[in-house]
């Protein structure tokens, strides 16, 4: 960080040195020009004053007859210049100042009259200066007169190159070829971005996106940025979205509204039926109550406005109609349904029900209910100064019941199997103090704070079962099934496989991120330095358990050498006992009997698939320290260029240090005596495993930024430019806490009842088994424990030299009126993927051929070893292949992670967008705003989100780990 130190003390030295002015700002607008005479010779010391409902700023202008009035909150002003000497005044109105946008009006003053002048409507539509793709939208203009929806996610959808991100869910769209989890959103300042995923509001690794309750009844404006990126913006590989809540002004405006879309008033939903079974949503009903009021509490200095605004959701769902292929014998007594024994499941719910999910004779109501507020309280302390300060948020819960999709293919749905409770949403916080020191020194100071949760408890604390002896009889072609009393009967199997129980992996969150930023605008001569700071304070704390009570995993010790290690001689592998954190996720399978034609001839085996072992993870801190510069300089009355520079360092850090009381190693053992071929394998001894957390700074990111605008014809009515950037992105947490956090669990062990007590053995498994001190047993062998596999053992590394991932985009266009009221604009862009960041694993070829060409069972394939082609690739043969460490690297580079001959190939993501957009201002009570884009994206990295698997992992997504080494 030394670095970024030294650039912050220079920073702070040009602040107070240097004679400093105006530009775009975050949250505000800004009115700029030059006062000129007839011939054109500027007019120094004019008076210029802008008055709006909030009240009324005053300036002058310099010797060069510009002027600066910065800060004004979106709206619509009158401007006001009046010069001595006997010039006449010039009154300009309506004039429309959007969100972050430098509106240029220049005034010409004939002199030798005195008379008043006044020119209505005559907002440029064309900001000559600008660089930036993007579009701004008035909610009161657009969003109530549309029917978008009320979420301000809602809205930002209209804007060309936004498109459906696909599986990132409510409100997280793509933009410019991104995916829906690396765009950055901030409202009046406050950044909301999920610090866990990227994603907008709460967002959860099991529900996706749950969106942000935030409604365009407290917003005001909303800018959608999707490129050319001044130097002040960052985080962000997608699109920005800044939008502001409402103020209040010299007038007391209030509204109260309920909307409502009432079930029955919605065109119908088509059920999507499948073999395994699914449910499906077939009605929505929302009542949106909205309640605001703002004003004066002293005119022209200190206004408030308050909005509330709930909102309820009740979703039915329904599952498919399927008939249970284990109705029929465990309503017979077939011992394998029979639960009064600990080996038996299913019969409890399968005997009394023939569906395989009794819900779908009724809709199951889901209720969601957000309380979304806003509070805004605006001081104009002096004529120069501005406090804001904001409080806005959404927090929500869904009631016990049916808030996961799956919980109508619970078979125990009537006893609360797969229902629970949710609590979430997000409580925001900006204070803010905008400056104006000098005609030409501005300043601009904030602190931000995001607190966002996730929480969820399941109805029943109990293990998720999935029911999957169904399916494999379907695949093994059973079609038979023994009857205890009839006899050997026929059925027909289908692979539908229901559920039962709690809802299984549960992962609640803290997310908080508090924003610090000191910005500064100066003028010297024809340049226009804008220059600031900011920090980033993010804390990010996911606790992911399983429902159901802790069971004991029983881990298989071995020796050096992979024998299985019977210390006290009684014929069984010795195992060491390790409770889990919380339950587990648990499928109820079956093996072949003696004839696989006869489904369920076969003892129950219950497979855990995931549980977690050590303790909860605390939370994960975050840093991240931006720096930035940008220079506009006025070339030409004509011409001007934007160059910029932003520096970007982050430290990510892991939590959590804990040891777990055992020792496990990777040795090379013979498949089988003679063969000659070693496969490695995992050991575990009696000893133990110290996890501390892991950390790394990501420093020296330079992203340099540089843009040329041409006012074409120079009468600030045609405008062509062309801009490069360089953006970085902010690595989420969740690489913080699944790799840098030691994620210890397991991904299989097999019990042999549903209570998870007994460990299954295979008889006979090994010839030779030893004592503790390595020597034979003598026993002629022991019955080993059925291979279990874990995960998070080994720690995940960092190669050195790793950066942060960015992309270039080149984009350019050309705007023009059309008429006084409407432009037309041509746009261009070209983004391509500069480097990526990817936890990477190198494995030999017989790893890749053990772990995916064995036997087809198992998981994820077959986890039980196996060679294909040798012995059958019978998978109990061969021990269980574990994969090496994970490490974080930019793959395509020159970085080789240990272990490997060869990097990754380069990946690509190359974004090709040409648009046209048609843009109509409201006058004579019509508007219009038309827009296409023809684009194209191709390459071998799609980014943050996997579409192909629904996996939200940002830069730890799996894709990289199976170069095999020749």
């Amino acid at each position: 960080m030394k670095s970024f130190s030294t650039c912050l003390l220079v920073l702070v030295f040009l602040a107070f040195s240097l004679v400093p002015a105006a530009a775009q700002e975050l949250t505000t607008g800004t009115i700029t020009g030059q006062v000129t005479d007839l011939v054109g010779r500027p007019i120094a010391e004019a008076v210029v004053i802008v008055v709006s409902e909030s009240g009324t700023r005053t300036t002058t202008t310099d010797a060069n007859g510009r002027y600066n009035v910065p800060f004004l909150r979106p709206g619509t002003y009158t401007v006001r210049v009046e010069a001595s000497a006997g010039f006449t005044t010039v009154i300009k109105s309506d004039i429309a100042v959007a969100l972050n946008q430098r509106v240029t009006l220049n005034f010409t003053l004939e002199p030798g009259k005195t008379e008043t002048v006044t020119v209505t409507g005559a907002t440029p539509l064309i900001d000559v200066t600008s660089t930036a793709t993007g579009t701004s939208l008035k909610y009161d203009d657009f969003a109530n007169s549309v029917p978008l929806g009320r979420s301000f996610t809602d809205t930002y959808a209209v804007a060309p190159g936004v498109v459906s991100g696909l599986g990132t869910g409510q409100g997280n769209y793509s933009i410019s070829g991104a995916t829906g989890l690396e765009n950055s959103y901030l409202i009046d300042g406050v950044n909301i971005t999920n610090t866990g995923f990227g994603g907008i509001g709460a967002y959860n690794i099991v529900y996706g996106s749950l969106g942000t309750g935030v409604t365009s009844e407290f917003l005001d404006q909303v800018q959608i940025k999707t490129g050319g990126f001044e130097a002040e913006y960052g985080q962000a590989l997608g699109g920005i979205i800044n939008t502001i809540v409402k103020s209040g002004t010299n007038d007391f405006k209030g509204n109260v509204a309920w909307y409502a879309t009432p079930r029955g008033w919605r065109s119908g939903y088509t059920p999507v039926q499948l073999e395994t079974g699914t449910s499906n949503t077939l009605a929505e009903n929302v009542n949106d109550f909205a309640f605001s009021v703002g004003g004066p509490i002293k005119k022209d200095k200190l206004f408030y406005f308050f909005a509330y605004n709930p909102v309820i959701t009740l979703d039915s769902r329904r599952a498919n109609v399927l008939g249970n292929p284990a109705f029929i014998p465990a309503r017979a007594g077939v011992s394998v349904f029979d639960e009064s024994q600990t080996t038996g499941f299913g019969g409890t719910t399968y005997a009394t029900d023939p569906l395989a999910f009794p819900s779908a004779t009724r809709d199951l109501d889901r209720t969601r209910r957000a309380d979304n507020y806003a509070f805004k309280l605006s001081w104009q302390v002096a004529p120069s100064h501005q406090l804001e300060l904001t409080l806005f948020g959404d927090p929500a819960n869904g009631t016990n019941g049916p808030q996961r999709d799956t919980a109508p293919e619970f078979s125990d749905f009537a006893s609360g199997g797969g229902e629970s409770k949710i609590r979430y949403g997000s409580n925001n916080q900006s204070l803010k103090w905008s400056a104006v020191f000098s005609p030409k020194f501005f300043m601009e100071a904030q602190i931000a704070r995001h607190a966002g949760e996730f929480r969820e408890t399941s109805a029943v604390n109990d293990y998720l079962y999935r029911d999957l002896r169904n399916l494999l009889e379907f695949t093994r072609g059973a079609s038979s099934y023994n009857d205890p009393t009839l006899g050997l009967q026929p059925l027909q199997v289908t692979p539908v496989a229901p559920r039962q129980g709690g809802v299984g992996f549960i992962t609640n969150q803290n997310d908080t991120n508090t924003v610090e930023t000191l910005k500064f605008t100066t003028i010297l001569g024809r340049h226009e330095l804008k220059y600031g700071v900011e920090y980033d304070d993010i804390s990010y704390q996911e606790s992911p358990t399983y429902t159901g009570p802790s069971f004991n995993v029983q881990l298989p010790i071995s020796d050096i050498n992979g024998l299985p290690v019977d210390a006290n001689k009684d014929g069984v592998q010795d195992t060491i006992s390790i409770p889990t954190r919380g339950g587990g996720t648990v499928d109820v399978r079956n093996g072949v009997g003696g004839d696989p034609a006869v489904a369920f001839d076969s003892a129950n085996r219950f497979r855990v698939t995931r549980a977690r072992l050590g303790p909860e993870i605390p939370p994960t801190p975050s840093k991240e320290s931006n720096l930035f510069v940008q220079d506009t300089w006025s070339v030409h009355p004509r011409v001007t260029i934007k160059a910029g520079l932003r520096l970007t360092e982050e430290k990510v850090e892991g939590a959590g240090a804990f040891t777990l009381p055992f020792a496990t190693e990777t040795v090379q053992k013979e498949t089988f005596p003679g063969s000659g071929f070693f496969v490695p394998t995992r050991i575990f001894t009696p000893g133990t495993s110290s996890y501390s957390p892991n950390s790394y700074s990501f420093a020296g990111n330079l992203a340099p930024r540089i843009g040329v605008s041409w006012d074409v014809l120079g009468d600030g009515k045609s405008h062509a430019y062309l801009n490069f950037g360089r953006y970085y992105e902010r690595v989420p947490n969740d690489l913080a806490v699944r790799a840098f956090s030691n994620e210890v669990g397991i991904s299989l062990e097999e019990f042999r009842d549903r209570n998870l007590t007994m460990p299954r053995t295979v008889a006979g498994g090994a010839s030779t088994c030893v004592d503790s001190s390595g020597a034979d047993t003598g026993l002629g062998g022991c019955d080993t424990i059925v291979p279990v596999f874990t995960q998070g053992i080994d720690q995940t590394s960092v190669v050195s030299g790793v950066k942060l991932p960015y992309e270039d985009e080149l984009s350019g266009g050309y705007s023009f009126e059309v008429t006084p009221n409407s432009s037309f604009e041509v746009r261009g862009i070209y983004r391509t993927q500069g480097r990526v960041l990817e936890d990477v694993q190198v494995n030999t070829i017989e790893q890749t051929q053990n772990f995916y060409n064995g036997v087809a069972y198992g998981y994820p394939y077959d986890p039980f070893g196996g060679v294909k082609n040798v012995n059958g690739g019978k998978s109990t043969t061969f021990p269980a292949t574990p994969f090496g460490a994970y490490f974080l690297a930019n793959p395509g580079t020159r970085q080789v992670p240990p272990g490997g001959l060869a990097s990754f190939p380069k990946p690509e993501r190359v974004y090709k967008a040409l648009e046209l957009i048609y843009t109509r201002r409201l006058a004579d009570r019509w508007s219009l705003f038309a827009n296409y884009r023809l684009s194209s994206l191709e390459g071998n990295y799609e980014g943050l989100f996997r579409n192909d698997n629904g996996q939200s992992d940002p830069n730890i997504r799996r894709c990289t780990i199976f170069p095999t080494r020749l």
